[in-house]
């Protein structure tokens, strides 16, 4: 099903533990501060795949596309759109 949330390139996310799963099912147990490469619209049980970079956010220079994959929190994205961290 897809979602209205349009999360720009380069933004970047302060995701909190519980808030995005490395892998299906399985939530992470820290936080971690990434910039967005890019982020799916088709949301599953309130997550969004996002591809991001985790290297250094202000300036990803890791020489891959992304180096992290994950399902993130629709909530937590949002959270972050909003400036409410």
């Amino acid at each position: 099903m897809p979602v209205d949330l349009d999360v720009p390139p380069g933004q970047v996310l302060l995701l909190l533990p519980g808030e995005w799963y490395p892998e299906p099912g399985r939530a992470a147990g820290r936080g971690v501060l990434v910039s967005v490469v890019a982020v799916s619209r088709q949301v599953a049980a309130g997550l969004v795949l996002t591809h991001a970079h985790d290297c250094d956010h202000r300036h990803p220079e890791c020489g891959r596309h992304h180096c992290r994959e994950a399902y993130v929190l629709v909530a937590a994205n949002r959270a972050c759109l909003a400036g409410a961290r």
